[in-house]
């Protein structure tokens, strides 16, 4: 296959596939989750950091909520204009390290996984982090085919805006040091000046996010300490057979079967792709091994190592290209996991199933437009007032749909503990003496947060029923005078 031809059928895909995803949202009704409100509130304030990630990727909010709106398409948009460049890295890769057909391919695999699909519909680290670890392993690919310093300098940019998108980024160092120990023909660059002023460029990039963490007490730290559960001392062979079934979901699962054969022949092969083949299973192993372990000693999501499969698209494009029939059998298993996810509610319909809190893999993200409306009523009521709640969820969701700004918001957290971003910044404090709140919580007594008020009073709950067995309930008390 032509690059020309290869070019054509490239942006065939990505512009029909993105021109699909685009109306996915608008059609299906989807709005916001928990963590896409709580990422729309950072980018309301700008900064070198936040309570449980880097600043990336509440700058990419900010750029496209700054274009086009605050709406749920204009939050997401982020998706939609990264996926496709990360394609084009991945492609380019492929071509690199191959040639243009195998480029194509992966570019496919990589679109179409089922992970990908989707991610593409909710704007997260995730994609930031894609679109980075992908720039980086085309930059580091060209740096060891010419040596010249624009390709190690784009690998320094690549791992330093990575870094400042997820800290998992951090794992494309391991993959390098590995990579070159495996490659007799590549140790030579562990001294080469290149490489390490690449590491310096990231280096200083990711410092600004290490003196914000070093000035706010290290809460990234903690954080990713209390989700990942490392600090028990069992080991998780349910959590590790959990996210180890989760790959066969993230990648395909004929796609993920027909890697694992692919990595068995890229381990022995001694022809003139060597080279790539080595770099290719390592950076996609290195990564799914690591987090895997995390997996067996506490708890790692399925998502947490999707980064493994760029690598892992272009290794299987190449073994696959020989294979055409078992290629497209994964892309068809691949876009039938897609068209389910886009299309899953219709489905169900056409199938006779009632959708309800069991069957509905979506209910948590329906009913916040509902239960803003109500708090709109509440806050007409009594204007001057505060929201205020200890739960994250209800604190991200109602200040982005009723678009509260941060200082508009209170966290009650008498015992001054961090558990999100609110509670870094926003708890409830000596300074909001005379204050005037409503207060949202799914508790059902109040007796001690009413103590620290003047007087408290039961208003009308919160509540809607996205299914009859799946209904948000909160309540919602006035709070006058607080005391301290």
């Amino acid at each position: 296959m032509s690059d020309s031809r290869a070019y054509l059928w490239l942006i065939l895909l990505i512009g029909v596939l993105t021109a699909y995803r685009a109306l996915v949202p608008a059609t299906t009704g989807l709005l916001l989750n928990v963590d896409e409100a709580y990422y729309w509130g950072w980018a309301q304030n700008l900064d070198w950091g936040y309570f449980s990630k880097p600043p990336m990727i509440a700058a990419l909010i900010s750029l496209t909520t700054g274009l086009c709106g605050d709406g749920v398409s204009c939050v997401k948009l982020g998706s939609l204009l990264v996926y496709p460049v990360t394609t084009l890295l991945i492609f380019r890769t492929g071509q690199v390290l191959y040639d243009a057909r195998t480029g194509l391919w992966a570019a496919a695999l990589f679109l179409l996984m089922p992970g990908v699909s989707l991610s593409s519909l909710i704007i997260s680290t995730d994609v930031l982090l894609f679109l980075f670890w992908s720039l980086g392993l085309l930059a580091l690919a060209r740096a060891l085919e010419t040596d010249a310093w624009r390709h190690w300098l784009l690998l320094g940019l690549a791992c330093g805006l990575g870094l400042m998108s997820k800290y998992t980024m951090a794992l494309f160092a391991p993959s390098i040091l590995i990579a070159f120990l495996v490659v007799p023909e590549w140790r030579r660059h562990l001294l080469n000046s290149r490489l390490w002023a690449a590491a310096l460029l990231a280096v200083l990039i990711f410092l600004p996010n290490l003196l914000w963490n070093a000035m706010h007490g290290w809460p990234t730290l903690h954080h990713t300490v209390y989700i990942s559960h490392l600090d028990k001392q069992t080991l998780r062979w349910d959590e590790l057979g959990t996210f180890l079934g989760g790959q066969f979901v993230v990648f395909g699962p004929l796609a993920l079967v027909l890697w694992l054969a692919a990595l068995r022949g890229a381990v022995g092969q001694s022809s003139a792709s060597f080279r790539a083949n080595r770099l290719l299973a390592v950076f996609s192993l290195t990564f799914l091994a690591v987090i895997t372990m995390q997996a067996l000693l506490g708890r790692a999501h399925a998502n947490w190592a999707a980064p493994s499969f760029v690598a892992a698209s272009i290794l299987l494009a190449h073994w696959c290209v020989s294979r055409p029939r078992w290629l497209l059998a994964a892309l068809i298993i691949n876009v039938m996991f897609m068209f389910g996810i886009y299309h899953y509610e219709r489905g169900a319909h056409l199938l006779g199933v009632e959708l309800s809190g069991t069957t509905d893999p979506f209910k948590r993200v329906r009913g916040w437009d509902q239960l803003s409306g109500q708090f709109a009523q509440r806050e007409s009521e009594f204007q001057g007032t505060r929201l205020m709640s200890e739960d994250r969820e209800v604190l991200a969701l109602l200040a982005y749909h009723r678009r509260i700004p941060a200082d508009g918001m209170r966290s009650w957290n008498p015992e001054g503990q961090i558990r999100h971003q609110y509670d870094l910044f926003y708890s409830l404090s000596a300074k909001d003496i005379g204050t005037d709140l409503l207060y949202v919580t799914g508790n059902k007594s109040i007796d001690e947060v009413a103590s620290h008020f003047a007087e408290s009073r039961r208003l009308a709950p919160l509540e809607f029923a996205v299914h009859p067995d799946w209904i948000r309930h909160y309540e919602v008390y006035l709070l006058r005078g607080f005391k301290g």
